[in-house]
């Protein structure tokens, strides 16, 4: 006998819990990843997102250095194209 073929595939959603559980098992250990995932995890959809500082590094457990320090890193790759001083992030489009 066999199995029934799902109709649609399974998606697996990566909300703020999820991540900050990935982290604390040291699954991702790059900043710069966690940094991006959670950007995508607060601003879904934005290209121009703004950010406040302070708020952002105590919902993600960050210090603003190493915030600072991923977002230029994320800069280098290309994916962060500008950072403003007021942290209005501009991303590459994909």
């Amino acid at each position: 006998m066999t199995q029934p073929v799902p109709t649609s595939t399974p998606s697996y959603l990566l909300d703020r819990e999820e991540l900050i559980r990935i982290r604390s098992l040291k699954l991702l250990t790059s900043d710069r990843d966690y940094v991006f995932l959670a950007l995508q995890i607060d601003f879904p959809d934005k290209l121009k997102p703004s950010i406040e500082v302070e708020a952002f590094c105590d919902r993600w457990d960050l210090s603003d250095g190493n915030l600072y320090k991923a977002l230029g890193e994320l800069r280098n790759k290309g994916i962060v194209i500008s950072l403003a001083s007021r942290l209005n992030l501009e991303f590459q489009p994909s």
